[in-house]
């Protein structure tokens, strides 16, 4: 029998769709097959004529005479899958591939299926198995572009980013000069966390389109993530130069900028998107954080609060208040709003129990900053709760507090407790080592730090807890040998060297001290620290003082919060014997720190020169009563101008000398 030409037209369209679709198989005798073939046809006829029940009451037929062709099956459940007879659909298509494991549209059409599935709950399992039905149709039909296409967009789905890589390599085997799949491989490999290749891949993109500021962009974004700050900021203004009106990649380089130090470039990128765009709240937030580092405080709360007058629940905006005060070291300010943020109900943004922890973490640091350290211990033992199990710094703030809070049994029992967790954690056993030694075992304490370092005799950090062991000791010769062991390791390390200058300065050995300090100051001329501790050293001794006061005043510039600044800064007027400016300054530095003895002892020298003697003597009783942690006070020295202030007072009362003006 013949078959019609509007048939033959059919199966040359069907061939057009499926290209691997062929006439039934092999299996029934050649008569039946022939006959199937038949009813196949016509079942393609009817389908093409929108007659689906027609379609597949032929497709049944020909099911019948010839059972073992996986191509009717196929047919089958492509009809089904439109008719939306979708289970029937899946049970013709394998057992098309129970057939034949190589007939890749029988694959496709399980794939098809899984993809139509992918919503709800089950939406990922659906994806996946559409997946591995693509794999098949990769594996049978390498050359298919399509499936390739479809393949690395299901693992982009699932955030399988060196499956999605891999499968985007194949479809370039196909196509290399395509510029969107080398992006996208780009994009992929990047995500995967393989950086060197991603940037492989967008650099061969941006041969083949170089004014592609999207390939620039995300070229930005991956030095960005290698912390490779410069070549970042490179690809990102070249990026600008092609779409200057671009906001997402103004924000990404401001983003880079501000924590390479540099936040006046990276407000000026908030400044644009914001002057494009004036609700983007994502460039009011990196104004906000610029303008703090800046210390332009009143401007950074500024942003914050119409942050949250936009969106009260912005938890990223409430933190960043947070962070304004501690910036500022107002840690009763910082404390405040932390609080109000834990009491508040929770909302959808604050439900992670590590945003908790984070909030919890800078309050027990507010409270420190406070002296309230048993309130800072209770909040770092919150915190221990909250999240995942804790960290051994997390372990190791809780078990600090403790100690400060002169909850001296209970700190032992909490750092032991760590270090069963993390026995090798340098900052853990340094803290044991002390709290034995405050105990009265300062045996056990030496044997515990050198036990560590016997372990790792050149590691830096473990050189620089035995020397803090040994300068709270007391025994600075021993802190001097592990600096200068330490120093070996890491020539250039500010923070040995601050210690060593430090601990050269206690030993009276002042010279030797300032030498290393400029050491440091060579390396990191902006080092607040380093500024105020060389300019306090020599003021202190009164030499160099008029480059003392320009030292620790660019430590002031640099940190205008520090009360510790504020008071060398009057100390060095003091020696200078500009009083008056030397009391403003140091009453300054007594309203951030109202306790601390060497301050309370400085306001008092300064007013006696004044003639206050009555005032000055009150200072000097508070220095007794106050908070020397470092054993900085020279007391017997301020016992003697308490004894010598009460003979001048006393003498006044007697009218043996004239009072004071």
């Amino acid at each position: 029998m013949s078959i019609p030409l509007l048939l033959l037209a059919a199966l040359a369209a069907q061939a057009a769709v499926s290209p691997a679709a062929a006439p039934p198989a092999a299996g029934a005798s050649s008569a039946a097959r022939g006959e199937a073939y038949y009813y196949y046809s016509l079942g393609l006829q009817a389908r093409l004529s929108g007659d689906s029940d027609e379609a597949l009451a032929q497709y049944r037929r020909a099911q019948k005479l010839d059972p073992a062709s996986s191509a009717i099956r196929v047919e089958a459940a492509r009809l089904l899958k439109d008719m939306g007879k979708l289970d029937e659909a899946a049970a013709e298509a394998n057992a098309a591939v129970a057939l034949d494991k190589d007939d890749a549209d029988a694959h496709l059409v399980l794939a098809q299926l899984a993809q139509g599935q992918a919503a709800g709950p089950e939406a990922e399992a659906a994806v996946r198995r559409a997946a591995a039905q693509y794999e098949e149709v990769a594996r049978i039909r390498p050359g298919d572009g399509q499936s390739l296409l479809v393949l690395a967009s299901l693992y982009g789905q699932l955030e399988d980013h060196a499956a999605a890589a891999r499968v985007w390599s194949l479809y370039l085997a196909l196509d290399p000069g395509s510029f969107e799949a080398h992006v996208q491989r780009g994009t992929h490999l990047l995500l995967a966390g393989e950086s060197e290749k991603a940037a492989a891949a967008l650099k061969t993109a941006l041969e083949l389109e170089p004014g592609s500021a999207r390939a620039y962009q995300m070229l930005g974004d991956i030095y960005a993530r290698a912390e490779q700050t410069d070549q970042a900021v490179l690809h990102y203004r070249k990026a600008l130069e092609i779409e200057p009106q671009n906001l997402r990649i103004r924000l990404a380089l401001g983003e880079v900028l501000l924590p390479a130090k540099r936040p006046a470039e990276a407000l000026a990128e908030a400044e644009a998107v914001l002057k494009a765009d004036a609700a983007n709240r994502f460039a009011l937030d990196l104004k906000g954080r610029c303008l703090r580092d800046l210390k332009r405080y009143d401007e950074a709360d500024a942003a914050a609060s119409a942050l949250l007058a936009g969106d009260p629940g912005d938890l990223k905006a409430a933190f960043l208040r947070v962070t304004i005060a501690e910036s500022r070291r107002d840690y009763a300010k910082a404390a405040t709003l932390i609080e109000e943020i834990l009491a508040r109900p929770a909302a959808k943004d604050d439900e992670n129990p590590g945003n908790q922890r984070i909030f919890l973490l800078h309050l027990g640091f507010a409270y420190q900053q406070l002296e309230r350290y048993a309130d800072a211990a209770a909040a770092f033992a919150r915190a221990k709760a909250a999240g995942d199990p804790p960290d051994a710094n997390i372990l190791g703030f809780h078990a600090e507090a403790l100690y400060l809070a002169k909850q001296k049994d209970e700190a032992l029992s909490a750092v032991r407790a760590a270090r069963q967790r993390f026995p090798d954690d340098v900052d853990l056993t340094g803290l044991e080592a002390t709290l034995l030694r405050e105990k009265g075992d300062t045996a056990a304490g030496t044997a515990l730090v050198e036990r560590m370092r016997l372990r790792a005799p050149e590691d830096v950090k473990v050189l620089g807890r035995v020397a803090d062991f040994y300068r709270r000791a007391g025994q600075l010769p021993k802190a001097e040998s592990a600096l200068r062991q330490a120093r070996q390791a890491d020539p250039k390390g500010l923070s040995v060297l601050f210690q060593l200058g430090a601990v050269l300065e206690r030993q009276k050995r002042h010279d030797e001290a300032e030498a290393v300090f400029r050491e440091a100051l060579a390396i990191e001329p902006d080092s607040a620290p380093v500024l105020n501790y060389l300019g306090y050293m020599n003021a202190d001794r009164g030499v160099k003082l008029e480059e003392s006061l320009v030292l620790i005043q660019k430590a002031v510039d640099l940190d205008p919060a520090s009360g510790a600044y504020k008071d060398s800064l009057g100390w060095a007027l003091y020696r200078l014997a500009r009083y008056d400016a030397a009391e403003r300054s140091v009453r300054q530095a007594l309203e951030k720190d109202s306790h601390n003895a060497v301050i309370l002892d400085h306001l008092g020298d300064v007013l006696s020169k004044r003639g206050r003697v009555a005032e000055a003597l009150q200072f000097w009783q508070r220095a007794l009563d106050g908070e020397d942690e470092e054993s900085e006070l020279d007391r017997p020295r301020v016992e003697a101008k308490i004894r010598d202030a009460q003979g001048v007072l006393h003498a006044q009362q007697q009218g043996q000398v004239a009072p004071t003006p």
